[in-house]
């Protein structure tokens, strides 16, 4: 697979430019999005509940990743987007968590224009 712009924008996004897209659906409140987890309350580590956590995480990163440039790990257990602002973006629809929910990871270390968004790792879990 070679390396193309995700979604088949046509050029870079930012971060920021993909954030409208996500604050209703996926509860965005001050830079972070879902609820913190319970199981691990690390401010960083959120939880997203779905009825469907692979799909759900699946469209998520989707949508945060649209215009980013795109590639497999290098293990082979998911995918990364480069933004242009310098943010990274990972999904990995197997974690290494104890419960194995699908993730995405929001690394903005080098972002120039996150757009308000924090650093985390959101964990897509079934709903109870």
């Amino acid at each position: 697979m070679g390396l193309g712009f995700k979604g088949d924008t046509g050029n870079h996004h930012s971060i920021s430019e993909n954030l409208d897209t996500l604050k209703n659906d996926y509860g965005f409140h001050d830079g972070y999005f879902g609820n913190k987890s319970s199981s691990n309350p690390q401010r960083d580590r959120r939880n997203i509940v779905s009825d469907n956590p692979i799909e759900t995480a699946k469209d998520f990163y989707d949508k945060i990743a649209n215009g980013g440039i795109e590639k497999e790990l290098d293990n082979g257990k998911g995918f990364m987007a480069s933004m242009s602002d310098g943010t990274i973006i990972t999904w990995r629809p197997i974690s290494s968590s104890k419960d194995k929910s699908p993730a995405v990871d929001i690394n903005i270390i080098f972002s120039k224009d996150h757009g308000g968004i924090k650093q985390q790792k959101i964990h897509f879990v079934k709903g109870k």
